[in-house]
């Protein structure tokens, strides 16, 4: 009977993984040739420190995990979203991240803080001082602007605008 060695689990997922990133790499190269170009571009690593608009995440965590789930079409999504920022001149026009200081030093918030605080005020966790200030802070952000996904005023009021 001839000898073969163990089957070795790590060298087949090593190989499995190594196929796989091959395809990406030829998908990615055919929808966007000068890929590898982007990807050595400074403007490009500044924006994956960025948000991205719909998810919150960093670009750089969006791209990291596309790399590591194979998932080409969001590569290829990210870095047309580049090009297209650097052909309008807007690559650093990020929205800010949440928790951050605004222009003027104010805190910008979402609606998840909101959200958040709501519920702690409910499980009693927020005395009456400290949520009126909280209140008085969000009508301020509002008006501000302060507050990522706002819902905008004449849509918050029932009665269609009476």
């Amino acid at each position: 009977m001839p000898w073969s060695p163990p089957f070795d689990e790590q060298a087949a997922t090593l190989r499995e993984q190594l196929a796989s990133s091959r395809i990406l790499e030829l998908e990615v190269a055919r929808e966007v040739p000068n890929f590898r170009e982007i990807v050595r571009d400074p403007a490009w690593l500044q924006r994956l420190t960025g948000r991205h608009e719909y998810s919150g995440f960093t670009r750089q965590q969006l791209f990291d995990d596309s790399v590591r789930t194979g998932n080409a079409h969001r590569v290829i999504s990210l870095l047309r979203s580049f090009q297209q920022a650097v052909a309008a001149g807007r690559t650093t026009t990020d929205p800010p991240i949440v928790g951050q200081r605004g222009p003027h030093g104010k805190r910008i918030y979402t609606r998840a803080d909101i959200l958040n605080m709501s519920n702690l005020r409910r499980q009693g966790r927020i005395n009456d001082v400290d949520w009126m200030a909280w209140e008085m802070e969000m009508v301020a952000a509002g008006r501000e602007g302060r507050i990522i996904g706002a819902v905008p005023l004449d849509r918050s009021r029932s009665g269609g605008g009476r």
